[in-house]
């Protein structure tokens, strides 16, 4: 069964552990922007982004997981900041600081979807993007499965317990380090709430995946979206 935070192969010595086109072509060129990385862990893409001549803040509630992040930094050094703080409330960090701002295969695991959402509007600028990416909430509810066709061998994933939000187990494998439970949150739910923090939609990415059954339903979700309150109006 896949991670919600699926290992990748490393881009070299300097970026480590995080090489997803998908996510490359939904952010684009980001030389010479402020981004802070909200759930950042052990820092795989806060060394992508650093990597791509952006300037790096990485925000976890983990000190186990910042350690790691910081060690990667003092040995291979991008000029990453690593701060250990609440993504409900991002209190360490000023607000409109930021030109960007990226939360990759967490935001599922904040038990506070609104706040989260809020704190990150906070501290970006005005006109400023936030881009994310998570376990597909239509094909990754609380109860799922697959069913192979005993004819042609084809595959179909199953899904029930969609309207069920709220805290569950999860998929994946659990450390000490990573969370012990998800949220799910059906599709409404992220859209209403992107809506009500104040961010705009610009694109969507649903790639298929490797596997027989991922070919056929989307395993993640990819979301690019522009912080537009107070800012379109003028």
């Amino acid at each position: 069964m896949p991670s919600r935070r699926p290992t990748t192969a490393g881009r070299g010595p300097a970026v480590v552990g995080l090489a997803d086109p998908t996510f490359a072509d939904l952010i684009g060129p980001v030389a010479g922007n402020r981004l802070c990385a909200v759930g950042c862990g052990a820092g795989r893409e806060t060394r992508y982004l650093a990597g791509l001549g952006a300037t790096v803040t990485g925000i976890d509630l983990s000190e186990a997981l910042l350690a790691i992040a910081r060690e990667r930094e003092r040995e291979a050094p991008l000029g990453i900041t690593y701060q250990h703080d609440d993504a409900h409330t991002l209190v360490s960090l000023p607000d409109a600081s930021f030109e960007g701002a990226v939360c990759y295969m967490a935001l599922m695991d904040i038990p506070d979807l609104e706040r989260a959402l809020a704190a990150i509007g906070r501290v970006l600028v005005p006109g400023g993007w936030f881009a994310f990416v998570i376990t597909h909430p239509c094909f990754k509810p609380p109860a799922y499965g697959e069913l192979v066709d005993h004819v042609d061998g084809s595959v179909r994933r199953t899904v029930g317990q969609y309207f069920a939000e709220g805290p569950w187990s999860g998929p994946g494998q659990h450390t000490a380090h990573l969370p012990s439970r998800a949220y799910h949150r059906t599709l409404s739910t992220y859209v209403n709430a992107l809506a009500a923090a104040g961010f705009a939609i610009e694109a969507l990415r649903e790639p298929q995946g490797e596997t027989p059954v991922w070919r056929e339903a989307a395993q993640l979700l990819y979301a690019r979206c522009r912080k537009t309150d107070g800012w379109l109006a003028r």
